[in-house]
C-alpha cells in the first residue's frame, strides 16, 4: 500500500532535471520503506523531509530507507535522514538503508550511518 507514489527523477533530452523528486512512501509489513529515485539533494531535501515528517508522525514501526533507485545523494540528504533517525531512536523505532550504492555508503559513513545498512549482497559497501 503506498501513500505517495511519485516520478522518478531524470534527465529529460535537453539534459534539464525535473524540478521536484518525491519519494514513493509504502507499507512493507509493520515496516515503512521510503524509496528515493534518482538524484535526491539539497534541492528536494524539503520534500523528503515532509515525507519523513509525515512517516514520523503518522506510522507506527521502523523505516527503510531504500536507496536503489537513488543515482545521487548529498550531505543535505545524508544529514536529513539523520535527524529523522534521531526522532525514531526517541520513540523507541529504528531506521535501516537498503541497496545504498558504493558513494552514498561512503557520504554516509561521513555521518556514522554506516551502521544502519541492511545486510545484504548488494548492499554497495
Amino acid at each position: 500500500m503506498s501513500f505517495g507514489v511519485l516520478a522518478a527523477s531524470t534527465r529529460t533530452a535537453s539534459g534539464q532535471r525535473p524540478v521536484l523528486t518525491r519519494p514513493i512512501v509504502q507499507a512493507e509489513g509493520d515496516r515503512t520503506v521510503v524509496v528515493l529515485q534518482g538524484e535526491v539533494d539539497f534541492a528536494t531535501r524539503p520534500i523528503l523531509s515532509d515525507a519523513l515528517s509525515r512517516v514520523i508522525a503518522w506510522r507506527v514501526g521502523d523505516v527503510v530507507i531504500d536507496l536503489s533507485e537513488a543515482t545521487f545523494i548529498d550531505t543535505a540528504i545524508i544529514r536529513a535522514l539523520a535527524v529523522a533517525n534521531e526522532l525514531l531512536e526517541r520513540s523507541g523505532r529504528r531506521m535501516t538503508f537498503r541497496s545504498p550504492s558504493r558513494v552514498a555508503a561512503q557520504v554516509m559513513q561521513l555521518f556514522g550511518l554506516t551502521d544502519l545498512i541492511e545486510v545484504s549482497g548488494n548492499a554497495g559497501v
